[in-house]
């Protein structure tokens, strides 16, 4: 039996690791991650494993056993959906038909990759996650009504064919399933639904009841958080939540900033996934507590660590920070490394980050 506490934060490990972060470094902190499906099976993890297991006797090696994680740790594999929204729908690189999502990548566009709603269960089934995720047609939300409802209908009919695939791969695993609001435990994999209707409150309200009246073990904000100003579509969220039947467990995909997950987390969502903890990391840009770096939003501050300011600050990046790197390292050593493009400086920022991030999101409990 696995077990959460909500909310709960899961960095990504996008392909198959964090980025610029072994997961030993935060593994007494880390309640659980999030792969992408899409990825995995294109860098060969999958193949991998197929491998390994047909060479071996009586093995039976999935990602965690390969990456040798703790048993008790979440794996969240997202469905490929996300990638519909940025390869297809925002860089054009493919199209979505009703047997699935073709994709072309940036460095073969010429070469196709056709993924289905029961492939991509099949992929996660093999990667041996404990969340699944059903694959969905999300969009940017500027689109019109009519391809608005579209998307929204197709993503229905694409979770009926995700549940129908992954009940042949559970069909002995008859686990138990126990929510609260303040925590989740389970002794099998979990699907997840993806409610749609991009940027309308109506198309919202019936993606999450005809989802709903198929039936899955949580729900996911599908599409673009964000409004056309850039902020977190507060209106749209809350409208995600009331779609669904009161207890829920809900998903917040791909939020945010601090900000945006402390007003998720009030509006009703308790799982979340981000790559900013690490991305920014990457660009000089550190999480830290109110009080102990430049304004930046109304729940947290950031150091910019690349400012002429930390060359010879010898404090740590938080001074309430109980993460390795606060309690070994200084501003000017950090910034040092990051200046000198050294990779040591990029893991230590992300440690930071993803650290941080996870304590933040406990303290909303």
């Amino acid at each position: 039996m696995k077990t959460l506490s909500l909310p709960t934060f899961f960095p990504d490990a996008t392909y198959a690791s964090i980025h610029s972060l072994p997961f030993h470094d935060v593994a007494e902190k880390l309640e659980g991650i999030v792969v992408t499906t899409l990825h995995m099976q294109l860098i060969g993890i999958t193949e991998l494993l197929l491998k390994i297991n047909n060479e071996g006797s009586n093995l039976d090696i999935n990602y965690r056993s390969l990456a040798n994680l703790r048993d008790d740790m979440v794996i969240l594999s997202d469905s490929g959906g996300f990638q519909v929204l940025s390869l297809i729908h925002k860089h054009k690189l493919g199209k979505v038909t009703e047997e699935g999502a073709i994709f072309k990548l940036p460095d073969s566009p010429k070469k196709k990759h056709l993924l289905t709603p029961e492939l991509s269960q099949d992929i996660q089934h093999a990667i041996g996650s404990d969340i699944r995720v059903v694959l969905d047609v999300p969009l940017m939300g500027n689109e019109d009504r009519k391809t608005t409802t579209e998307a929204m209908e197709r993503t229905t009919r694409w979770a009926a064919r995700a549940k129908e695939q992954y009940n042949k791969h559970t069909a002995n695993n008859k686990g138990e399933v126990v929510s609260t609001p303040h925590s989740l435990s389970f002794s099998r994999p979990l699907l997840c639904a993806v409610v749609q209707g991009g940027n309308d409150p109506e198309l919202r309200k019936e993606s999450g009841a005809q989802l709903s009246a198929i039936g899955f073990d949580l729900y996911g904000f599908g599409g673009w958080p964000l409004d056309e100003k850039g902020f977190f579509n507060t209106k749209i969220a809350e409208a995600f939540v009331n779609s669904l039947p009161a207890g829920s467990i809900t998903y917040g995909m791909g939020v945010g900033t601090p900000d945006d997950i402390a007003i998720s987390h009030k509006i009703g969502m308790t799982i979340f996934d981000c790559v900013i903890p690490t991305r920014n990391a990457r660009h000089g840009s550190l999480f830290v507590t109110k009080g102990n770096g430049e304004k930046a939003g109304e729940t947290f501050d950031l150091v910019r660590i690349g400012a002429q300011r930390y060359e010879t600050d010898l404090s740590p990046i938080d001074k309430d920070c109980d993460c390795p790197v606060c309690k070994n390292y200084t501003r000017a050593y950090l910034r040092f490394l990051q200046k000198k493009k050294n990779p040591v400086g990029y893991t230590l920022a992300s440690l930071h980050n993803v650290w941080w991030y996870m304590n933040f999101v406990k303290s909303l409990r």
